[in-house]
C-alpha cells in the first residue's frame, strides 16, 4: 500500500503556503500612501470644515499622468484616503462691479398752463405745455446771479430730466441723490426718449426709502436711493425722466442722478509651466518632454533674441519612435518697439491635445540658428474639493502611474449641490513638501528634460510588490512540482 500522505501534505502546504503569501501581498501591492507618490503638498484646514476647496500648485500639477487629472489622490494625517473633486476655477461665474459713472444733474419738468414759467432760482428749467393741438417744450438756462424770477403759483415740478447723450456705455443702475422723506416709502419710475416725445419704459414703480434705525448703536437704518436698469441698457443721445409718486404733494428734493456702470473682471489665470530651453536642438528643430500628461489649454513660445521672427511647426508624439504628428503652425517673435519695449507673441490657446514628447521646427526655408526657443505649457487652475474627514494636516499627492481616475461628480461630493456652490467655498493654499519636489523646479521622478519619467514612474512601489508575488508563485509552483515527482516511500 503506497503513502502519499507526505507529498500530499507537502503540496496542500505549499498551496496554502502560496493563497496567504497571494492574499498578504495583494493588498499591500494595491494599497495607497502618500509617500507612494512622487509629489505631495500640505493643505491646513481650518476646524469645523466639512468640505475643503485647496489650489492646486503647480508642482502638483506637473506631475499629474492622466488627461484628466483624476490620478490625484487626497489622505488625512492618519493616512486614509478621502472622496474628492477636480474643479476648474476658470468657470467660476463672475460678477462684474459697480462702477461709479457720470454725474448728472437735474433739470426740472413743469406742466401747467400756458402763462407758466420757470421755477424758482437759478436752475435751468425745463417746461412742457400740452395743448389740444401740439405741445410745446420750453427749455430756459440759469438766469444771471440776482435776476432770478420765482415761478407763478401755478407752476408744479412734475418730474426731472437728466440729459444722458454724452454716456456712451453700457449702465446696469442709477442712484440718486436726494433727501429722501423720512420714513416713506417713494415709488419712482424712469424713461428715456431721443426726442422727449415718445418715451420707453426702463422701470416702473422701484421704492426707494430712508428709515431711522432703530436702535441707534446698530447705525443707519434700512435705505435704497439704487433703480435698476434693464440688460444692455444705453442712454447715448437720449435723456432720461424720472417721475414718482407716494411722496405727497410735495417734488421729489432730487439734486442728482449717478449713472453705475459695470467694470471689468480679471479672469482667473492659468498655471504656468516653464519648461525652458529644449531637451535637444538643431538648426531645424527643438525637442521637449512634457512633465505633466494632463490636458494643457495653451502654450507658449518665446525667444530671447533681439528683434528676431521664426514661423515654426509644432509637432507631438506618444513617444520616441513614433511618427511625429503635426498640430499647429505660428510664428515666434521678439520685435523692438518704437517706445523701446519690445513686442512679443502672445500665448497660442490649444484646442487639440499635446502627447508626452513636442517637437518644434522651422518652417520651410528657416533655421533655427541664432533664435533659441523656451517653451512654457498653461494648465487649467485646477483644484481639490474634498471631505475634510479625519484630522489634519491634509495631504494632495500626484505622480504615481497606472492609477485609474478616482475624481467623483462634485454633486456627489456636496450633497443637495446647485450650480456654482463649489465657488462659494474660501480657498485654501496646497504647500508642496520640499522633498516631494526636484531642485529644478520639476518634480521628482518627472525625469530630466528629454529623458523618459515612465521609466521611473513603472518602478513604483506597487510594481515591485507584484513583481515579488510573481516571483513567489514560480518559487512555489516549482516547489509544488518537484514534490509531486519525486519517488513515494513504500
Amino acid at each position: 500500500m503506497r503513502d502519499v500522505t507526505p507529498a500530499g501534505g507537502h503540496v496542500q502546504r505549499c498551496l496554502l503556503t502560496l493563497l496567504a503569501l497571494g492574499a498578504t501581498c495583494v493588498p499591500i501591492a494595491t494599497a495607497q500612501t502618500a509617500q507612494d507618490f512622487s509629489v505631495r503638498a500640505t493643505a491646513t484646514v481650518p476646524a469645523g470644515t466639512t468640505i475643503a476647496r485647496v489650489a492646486l500648485p503647480a508642482a502638483t500639477i506637473a506631475a499629474l499622468r492622466t488627461p484628466d487629472g483624476g490620478d490625484l489622490r487626497v489622505f488625512n494625517a492618519a493616512g486614509q484616503l478621502l472622496p474628492y473633486a477636480l474643479i476648474n476655477a476658470a468657470t467660476q461665474p463672475q460678477t462684474r462691479p459697480d462702477t461709479a459713472g457720470q454725474r448728472l444733474l437735474v433739470l426740472p419738468i413743469h406742466s401747467g398752463s400756458s402763462d407758466a414759467t420757470a421755477t424758482a432760482g437759478n436752475a435751468p428749467t425745463l417746461r412742457i405745455i400740452e395743448g389740444p393741438q401740439r405741445r410745446v417744450i420750453e427749455y430756459s438756462a440759469a438766469d444771471a446771479p440776482g435776476k432770478a424770477k420765482a415761478p407763478p403759483a401755478a407752476a408744479e415740478v412734475r418730474g426731472w430730466l437728466f440729459d444722458t447723450r454724452s454716456i456712451d456705455s453700457e449702465l446696469r443702475a442709477v442712484e440718486l441723490e436726494a433727501t429722501l422723506p423720512a420714513a416713506t416709502i417713494v415709488k419712482v419710475s424712469l424713461a428715456a426718449s431721443s426726442d422727449l416725445k415718445s418715451w420707453r419704459n426702463l422701470a416702473s414703480d422701484v421704492p426707494v426709502f430712508e428709515f431711522p434705525s432703530a436702535d441707534a448703536s446698530a447705525g443707519a437704518g434700512p435705505v435704497n436711493r439704487r433703480i435698476n436698469l434693464p440688460a444692455g441698457t444705453r442712454l447715448k443721445d437720449q435723456y432720461l425722466r424720472l417721475t414718482w409718486s407716494g411722496a405727497g404733494a410735495g417734488a421729489l428734493p432730487v439734486t442728482a442722478l449717478r449713472a453705475i456702470g459695470s467694470g471689468d473682471v480679471a479672469p482667473v489665470p492659468p498655471v504656468v509651466l516653464d519648461l525652458g530651453p529644449p531637451a535637444s536642438t538643431s538648426e531645424d528643430a527643438a525637442q521637449w518632454t512634457l512633465p505633466s500628461a494632463l490636458r494643457a489649454q495653451g502654450l507658449r513660445l518665446s525667444t530671447n533674441a533681439t528683434n528676431a521672427l521664426m514661423p515654426v511647426r509644432i509637432s507631438t508624439r506618444a513617444r520616441a519612435g513614433e511618427p511625429w504628428r503635426v498640430v499647429a503652425t505660428s510664428v515666434v517673435y521678439r520685435l523692438a518697439g518704437a517706445d523701446g519695449v519690445a513686442n512679443v507673441n502672445p500665448s497660442q490657446p490649444l484646442p487639440y491635445a499635446l502627447e508626452r514628447e513636442v517637437r518644434v521646427e522651422a518652417q520651410p526655408g528657416y533655421k533655427l540658428s541664432g533664435v533659441p526657443l523656451i517653451l512654457a505649457l498653461e494648465y487649467p487652475p485646477l483644484q481639490a474639493l474634498f471631505v475634510a474627514t479625519g484630522q489634519g494636516p491634509f495631504t494632495v499627492a500626484s505622480g504615481k502611474a497606472g492609477l485609474a481616475s478616482a475624481a467623483l461628480p462634485v454633486a456627489t461630493v456636496m450633497p443637495g449641490y446647485k450650480v456654482a456652490d463649489e465657488f462659494a467655498l474660501s480657498v485654501l493654499q496646497a504647500q508642496p513638501e520640499p522633498g516631494s519636489v526636484a531642485a529644478t523646479g520639476r518634480p521628482a521622478g518627472a525625469g530630466a528634460p528629454g529623458g523618459n519619467a515612465m521609466t521611473t514612474d513603472w518602478l513604483n512601489r506597487t510594481t515591485l510588490l507584484w513583481g515579488v508575488l510573481v516571483l513567489a508563485v514560480l518559487v512555489l509552483g516549482g516547489l509544488a512540482l518537484s514534490l509531486l515527482r519525486s519517488p513515494t516511500k513504500r
